[in-house]
């Protein structure tokens, strides 16, 4: 591996230690479970100058139990100057709230009843955290382009949306739409999620840009980017036969490397529809936006800022496949806990040696998934349990959850595999012809396993318990006894692992069968062996 790769690992190294000073997630407590937010509406000035912003943000939910008392998440960097209750008519009753360690406690005057649905209005303004080193200490970025215009954007998937307007944060509960409304300095271009509805000049040298995503989102997938943004425009044809937008956003300085590069990016979706089904917010856009930082996920408006290049060793842009997997794996699939993060990263990450593999060859898929293969083992993939943002986060949810898939498809085989990769994604084909929002869901490691097992025909619980609930890898014994080679595996709770082992003699690759975790080779003296000669299989290999 070349320094590009080891910048990403040694990148990803350092977001685990950040997430944990501004965790998102966790247990909810009951003031947040009573309710399901259904509609976030934005409205915000950026003030480059003051390095601030200011507005309200409307809150429309529904109750989920009886609840007179809600909690909603706020950064405290914030003053909040009003809070008030809409009436269905529109008029708006203030009501009281306490705002204290990043939590608005908000109480109604009377009770709202399960089902009925209420919304409220939230007007703050202030200096909103600064990122220290985006994405992974999350925060406003006041960056500047060459010529010296003002360049901003944030990140905030470890530390959640309230960072920057209130919400509920948990992965959880996603809205089912959000409208954004952000005035900014009228020479500057303002990029949201969803759809540009209108973009309105004002008389004070600002414009407003009016944007609206019509599908469930998470939150920190809402997000804009301000900068002196040039647009090249493409038309994208899906395999559902329909055009939409897809846009690469840059920076004057960037434009001519960006034209050369960019193209790549619809080979990207071409090949990743291929392999998961159509792109999930076709009804929206799909957009690259050039950021002053390395990358995230931001539902059809991906940050990108890898420099309009490939990865050395690999003749293609990672970064860019890796955010955009992610409109599968975190977008239209969004984990209900961040103990199911792996779900977004594994199987975000395990799409690169697809691509090479789809596009390249056999090997390439197999230099990558080599590339890759480093671990820590020190906590469980898929931790049972409510679990924060910090918690989770580790290289694991990466490269271990990218080789769990590996194996995975050498144990079912390609055509099983690759059915279940996709229904994972779709679970049922008529899903992958909606484009409402109704294609959306929020998904969880035993839900990945019961569709495994449904289409594969196998069951699965041992294999999702080892690699997915387990710290420690499965370990492969073997010795040699007489004119035979013995192996067995070893698991941690010693829990029954029959995963079948590959092994090389004389040439000839053969599958072992592991009944009961063990199996044994008949081997001549001279006979050479090689186990596991493909590398299909993640485990510790031990001789005794």
């Amino acid at each position: 591996m070349k320094k590009a790769f080891f910048f990403f690992i040694s990148l990803s190294s350092f977001i685990y230690a950040q997430f944990g000073s501004q965790d998102s997630g966790g247990k909810l407590l009951p003031e947040q479970k009573c309710y399901d937010v259904k509609f976030y509406d934005i409205n915000l000035t950026i003030d480059p100058v003051e390095k601030a912003i200011g507005g309200f943000t409307t809150i429309t939910a529904a109750a989920s139990s009886d609840l007179q008392t809600i909690i909603v998440d706020l950064d405290n960097t914030f003053v909040i100057s009003e809070l008030t209750r809409i009436s269905t008519d529109g008029n708006e009753t203030e009501i009281p709230f306490k705002h204290e360690n990043g939590k608005i406690h908000i109480t109604f005057p009377i009770v709202i009843k399960q089902g009925d649905t209420f919304s409220i209005k939230i007007s703050y303004a202030g200096a909103p955290r600064v990122a220290k080193r985006p994405p992974w200490d999350d925060g406003f970025i006041w960056s500047k382009s060459k010529d010296g215009q003002d360049w901003i954007t944030l990140t905030c998937q470890g530390g959640g949306a309230d960072i920057w307007f209130p919400s509920k944060d948990h992965p959880s509960d996603e809205t089912d739409s959000v409208a954004t409304h952000f005035t900014v300095p009228s020479n500057l271009v303002c990029i949201g999620s969803g759809k540009l509805r209108t973009s309105v000049n004002n008389k004070n040298g600002t414009k407003t840009w009016n944007w609206f995503s019509s599908n469930p989102i998470n939150n920190y997938s809402v997000m804009f980017y301000l900068g002196p943004y040039h647009a090249i425009k493409y038309d994208y044809t899906s395999v559902t036969g329909e055009t939409f937008p897809f846009t690469v956003w840059v920076l004057p300085e960037s434009l001519e490397k960006a034209k050369a590069h960019a193209p790549q990016f619809l080979l990207h979706m071409k090949v990743n529809e291929e392999i998961l089904g159509p792109y999930p917010f076709r009804i929206d856009k799909y957009s690259v936006v050039e950021a002053p930082h390395l990358g995230m996920e931001h539902q059809t408006a991906i940050a990108y800022g890898f420099g309009w290049k490939n990865q050395n060793d690999f003749p293609f842009d990672w970064l860019h496949h890796h955010e955009f997997s992610h409109e599968w794996w975190g977008n239209l699939v969004t984990v209900s806990d961040w103990s199911d993060f792996w779900i977004h990263e594994g199987t975000g990450t395990y799409m690169q040696p697809l691509y090479l593999e789809r596009v390249f060859s056999n090997e390439m898929y197999s230099k990558y998934m080599k590339s890759i293969k480093r671990f820590s083992n020190k906590q469980p993939l898929a931790a049972r349990g409510e679990k924060t943002s910090g918690e989770s986060y580790n290289n694991d949810i990466y490269y271990k959850g990218a080789w769990v898939l590996h194996t995975l498809r050498y144990y079912l085989g390609d055509e099983t595999f690759f059915k279940v990769f996709r229904r994972w994604a779709y679970p049922t084909e008529a899903m992958e012809k909606i484009k409402t929002g109704a294609q959306c869901r929020n998904a969880t490691t035993d839900e990945f396993l019961q569709i495994a097992e449904k289409i594969s025909g196998k069951k699965l619980d041992w294999f999702w318990e080892v690699y997915m609930r387990q710290a420690s890898l499965p370990k492969l014994h073997y010795k040699k006894e007489q004119n035979k080679i013995v192996l067995w595996w070893e698991t941690e709770n010693n829990i029954s692992f029959p995963l079948p082992v590959e092994v090389k003699i004389a040439g000839e690759v053969k599958s072992l069968d592991m009944i009961g975790g063990k199996g044994e080779f008949a081997l001549t003296q001279d006979e050479e062996f090689t186990i596991d000669a493909n590398e299909r299989l993640l485990m510790e290999l031990i001789k005794d």
